[in-house]
């Protein structure tokens, strides 16, 4: 039996790649083409990315920090990977934060001058935002925000208060979006509301977007499936997607933009076909 539950699990295994893109503002309700964007290639092979945040974009370079999930490991570790951009090639990775607990979604904010990263940490039971420190190449400083396990946090500046907005363990993929304000931006924070999102979409998929005037917000589809698609909510009013356009892929779940450039992780199965057949087979008998 346990060399049968070997096959399956290679045949179902996955990892994410890093893609990026020109920003155009129907994105928002249009979505990208998928034979039209700059996968980038993962020299690592024991390694993936995910939860993209763009730090710099150059000609030449695109910095940012993600998500580094390298399964000698077995968790998630916070790294700086810099992408050549003549190439799409992922040419260094290194870690700038590394806990006993798993981390993920390093949110980045411009606050005087300083570089704060406030990454997903609910594991450890609390939330805490980090000064960046460059010349060392690590995040340092850590301020606790909030006592609670939050999933996935994004801060907003709104009527002369920070807003942060996340999902809460054990329902991260759930549809209860809670808030949490401060008059500070480094908190601490304290709970203020729960607004609801029907088909498990309340997961922040990055930060607000500003589109034609409109706050965007970029939700996570997690119906059925952890990380199937970005969609982007106008307040309640679905505007469009980010979904995968081939079976090649089978999710997307962070967006982040700088300037014009966008960035997306896409959920890649090792064996697409195999899965794409098997979820189809399965469809047909639930349908049944």
């Amino acid at each position: 039996m346990g060399i049968f539950r070997n096959i399956k699990e290679s045949l179902v295994h996955y990892t994410w790649d890093l893609a990026y893109f020109e920003y155009n503002s129907e994105i928002i309700t249009h979505g990208v083409d998928f034979r039209k964007i700059h996968i980038v290639q993962n020299p690592y092979n024991k390694k993936w990315f995910a939860d993209p945040f763009i730090l710099r974009d150059t000609e030449r370079e695109l910095a940012l920090l993600v998500e580094e999930f390298d399964s000698t490991v077995k968790r998630g570790r916070i790294a700086l990977v810099v992408i050549d951009k003549t190439k799409d090639l992922i040419i260094s990775c290194d870690i700038i934060l590394d806990l006993p607990t798993h981390l993920s979604f390093p949110v980045i904010y411009r606050i005087d001058d300083k570089v704060i990263v406030h990454p997903e940490n609910s594991a450890s039971g609390a939330s805490y935002m980090y000064e960046f420190d460059e010349s060392l190449n690590k995040l340092d400083n850590p301020v606790k925000v909030l006592n609670e396990p939050i999933t996935d946090a994004v801060i907003i500046r709104k009527e002369d208060e920070y807003k942060m907005f996340a999902t809460r363990v054990p329902e991260s993929n759930g549809c209860n979006l809670r808030m949490y304000v401060a008059k500070e931006f480094m908190g601490p924070y304290s709970a203020k509301d729960v607004e609801e999102y029907p088909h498990c979409r309340a997961r922040m998929a990055g930060q607000f977007v500003t589109n034609n005037g409109k706050v965007i917000r970029p939700a996570q589809d997690c119906e059925g499936a952890y990380g199937k698609a970005v969609i982007f909510y106008d307040d309640h009013k679905e505007l469009g997607e980010i979904r995968p356009s081939t079976y090649k892929y089978a999710g997307v779940h962070t967006f982040n933009k700088l300037n014009n450039t966008c960035i997306i992780d896409i959920k890649r199965f090792d064996y697409p076909l195999f899965v794409y057949l098997k979820d189809k087979i399965k469809g047909l008998i639930w349908a049944r």
